[in-house]
């Protein structure tokens, strides 16, 4: 009786079976490839880290006011963007004011918040000017009088300089004695109750 190769044929057709169930499955993804890690900020041009932004702030106040007939002023600065705040007197002023806080280095941008003052406000404001004035003259004379009909003091060169605004008197000039300085101020505030005193006299003893 001859051999009936059964194994074979069934091997081959396993093999078959399985080689077809491989192809079928779908394609494994290729990996993505790592994403490359974030660049470092490039540094601003401008940056000034060892300035703070009150003292940027300052700096942009005082350059306005040197530069332009401007009135309550504020100038903010918080990373880099300045807000100014307060009024000029030409619509030419306010764009300058936005031009110089740029030339300041460590401002980036500007929120130009200034208004331009009317006829009216600009009568208004001069006229408080006028008032206050009015009113440093007379404390001026107040002290400037007390301290001439002193006994002591009225012979020395003591200058006296009245600032409404912060409500303070500053006398400045020379005496020759601690004593004499102390009486000045005493007088001053004497005259000025309301207000503070600033006493910057000298003290030069007579040769």
């Amino acid at each position: 009786m001859g051999h009936h190769h059964f194994g074979l044929p069934l091997l081959a057709a396993c093999a078959a079976a399985v080689a077809a169930v491989a192809s079928a499955q779908p394609p494994q993804p290729a990996p993505l490839p790592r994403a490359a890690p974030p660049a470092e900020p490039t540094p601003r041009a401008t940056e000034r880290p060892d300035v703070s932004d009150a003292q940027l702030g300052l700096e942009v106040q005082a350059r306005l006011y040197q530069e332009l007939d401007v009135s309550n002023l504020s100038a903010l600065v918080r990373y880099g963007v300045a807000t100014l705040d307060g009024m000029v007197r030409t619509e030419a002023d306010r764009q300058r004011a936005e031009q110089l806080a740029l030339e300041i280095r460590g401002v980036e941008s500007v929120v130009n918040e200034l208004s331009v003052a009317t006829p009216l406000t600009v009568a208004i404001a001069e006229e408080a000017a006028a008032i206050a004035d009015r009113e440093d003259a007379n404390i001026e004379t107040a002290v400037s009088q007390r301290l001439r009909s002193d006994a002591m003091l009225g012979s020395r060169p003591i200058q006296v300089e009245a600032d409404e605004l912060t409500n303070t008197v500053t006398l400045r000039g020379t005496v020759t004695t601690e004593d004499e300085k102390e009486r000045a101020g005493q007088i001053a505030v004497a005259a000025f109750p309301t207000g503070q005193v600033r006493n910057q006299l000298e003290v030069r003893q007579r040769l």
